[in-house]
């Protein structure tokens, strides 16, 4: 009985918070109003406070690895911060994460002060080219992203007229922008009520299931 009305106290708090997340005040009095009629305690939530801690730290545990080069930590997190519904299913975060292969796959020779470490490059190429039969493929169609399928047989990239612009000084300051951008705009954990994410999570495993 005491789980129950745990429970129930959440799901209150839920509901709560996506009355005030649809800007619906009038209607968030009647429903604190009542509920407290009913001997029905809304729990204060300082979820918000700590989910926005916890997303400021996920975002810069990943750009710190975006710019260090650590391909490993980098997908690592992503995997398991980034919705999987975005990330199979959002065009935009797609592209993105196509960039950030490359990213990882060209960092030996843009961020090395001696002779670029020829093992460590092959060993990237190697995982971008798996990426690229596999998650990579949906974009193989995409005329934008063609050449970069070229990129694991081509012996000096630096040098390769379809990828000089790879080798620019703005170009990783870009992407790490755009990043960021998605970054802000999709752990922005606190700007999504719990009962909608619930419920998106929810239909997007049934029409999983479905298929």
């Amino acid at each position: 009985m005491g789980d129950m009305l745990t429970y129930e106290a959440e799901l209150l708090g839920m509901v709560k918070e996506y009355l005030r997340f649809g800007e619906f005040e009038e209607t968030v009095k009647l429903f604190e109003k009542e509920c407290k009629s009913k001997g029905k305690p809304i729990p204060k939530t300082s979820s918000n406070v700590l989910r926005d801690s916890k997303t400021l730290i996920i975002q810069k545990d990943l750009i710190s690895s975006f710019e260090d080069g650590d391909m490993k930590v980098f997908f690592e997190l992503w995997t398991e911060h980034i919705p999987a519904q975005i990330r199979d299913f959002d065009l935009l975060a797609q592209k993105l994460e196509f960039y950030l292969h490359i990213h990882f796959a060209i960092f030996p020779l843009k961020n090395t002060l001696r002779q670029p470490d020829r093992a460590e490059f092959e060993d990237r190429i190697t995982h971008y080219k798996h990426y690229l039969e596999t998650r990579g493929a949906a974009l193989s169609q995409t005329t934008e992203f063609l050449p970069f399928y070229a990129l694991p047989f081509v012996p000096s990239p630096t040098v390769h007229p379809s990828f000089r612009d790879l080798f620019q000084d703005s170009w990783t300051p870009d992407l790490k922008k755009r990043l960021e951008r998605f970054l802000s705009v999709t752990l922005k954990a606190s700007n999504t009520p719990r009962l909608l994410t619930l419920y998106v999570s929810f239909t997007f495993d049934r029409e999983h299931e479905l298929r």
